[in-house]
C-alpha cells in the first residue's frame, strides 16, 4: 500500500445539530370505477427531487422527476400491477420518505402504520476536515470507509485508510481530520438502512 497509510485522521464528537421537516398527505379512491387508483398528495416537495414506485425487491416500476416546487398532487392507475406490497419513495436532498401500498385483487391501499423516514448522511468538507451528520431515528448502524488515490486521474485504485462502525447513536456526529499534507482524491462510502451514499473530495 502507498505512503498513504501515514495520513492520520482523528475523529472528534462534533456539536451540531440536523434540523429537517417533511410534511405530506395522501387519499386513495374507493369508489367501484376508481378502486385501483391511488392518489399521492407531498406538501413542500422541490423542482428536481424524485418520486419512485418501487417494489419490495428494491426494483423501479416507476420513476418521475418532480417539475414545480410547492404542492405534488397525482392520480396512479396500478391497474397493471400484480397483487403484492410496494411503495412510494420521495427522495428530497437529506431525506428518503418511504410510503408503503398494498395492491390486492381489485383494490388497492395505502399501509399507513409501515411508513418510513430516512435521513440520508451528509458530508461536508471544511479546513481540510470532514464533517458527517445523519439523524438516525431507529439507532441504525452507519458503516463508513474513507478511500484515498495520491495520484488523481490514474488508473490506480483507491487505498483504504478508515472505517468505522457507529451503532446505537440517534444522532450521529463525527469530524475527520484530513492531513493537509496528503493531497489527492477521497471517497466516501456510507452504508445505512440497506443503502449506499458516496461522496467525492479532492484536496
Amino acid at each position: 500500500m502507498k505512503n498513504v497509510m501515514k495520513l492520520s485522521i482523528c475523529v472528534l464528537l462534533a456539536v451540531s445539530s440536523i434540523a429537517t421537516g417533511y410534511a405530506k398527505t395522501f387519499s386513495s379512491k374507493k369508489d367501484d370505477k376508481e378502486k385501483m387508483e391511488i392518489t399521492l398528495s407531498l406538501r413542500y416537495v422541490k423542482e428536481g427531487q424524485q418520486l419512485l414506485i418501487k417494489d419490495l425487491n428494491g426494483l423501479i416500476i416507476y420513476k418521475e422527476e418532480i417539475e414545480e416546487t410547492g404542492y405534488y398532487n397525482h392520480k396512479f392507475d396500478l391497474t397493471n400491477l400484480p397483487n403484492g406490497d410496494y411503495y412510494f419513495e420521495h427522495q428530497k436532498a437529506f431525506q428518503i420518505k418511504i410510503i408503503p401500498f398494498q395492491v390486492s385483487t381489485n383494490d388497492v391501499s395505502f399501509k399507513t402504520e409501515a411508513e418510513m423516514l430516512i435521513y440520508k448522511p451528509v458530508v461536508k468538507f471544511k479546513n481540510n476536515q470532514l464533517l458527517l451528520t445523519k439523524l438516525a431515528l431507529e439507532k441504525e448502524d452507519l458503516n463508513v470507509k474513507i478511500y484515498y488515490d495520491a495520484t488523481p486521474n490514474s488508473s490506480s485504485d483507491y487505498d483504504l485508510i478508515y472505517t468505522e462502525t457507529i451503532t446505537n447513536t440517534l444522532n450521529i456526529e463525527r469530524i475527520y481530520q484530513l492531513s493537509p499534507k496528503q493531497k489527492g482524491d477521497y471517497k466516501i462510502i456510507l452504508e445505512s438502512n440497506g443503502r449506499t451514499y458516496t461522496e467525492n473530495i479532492s484536496i
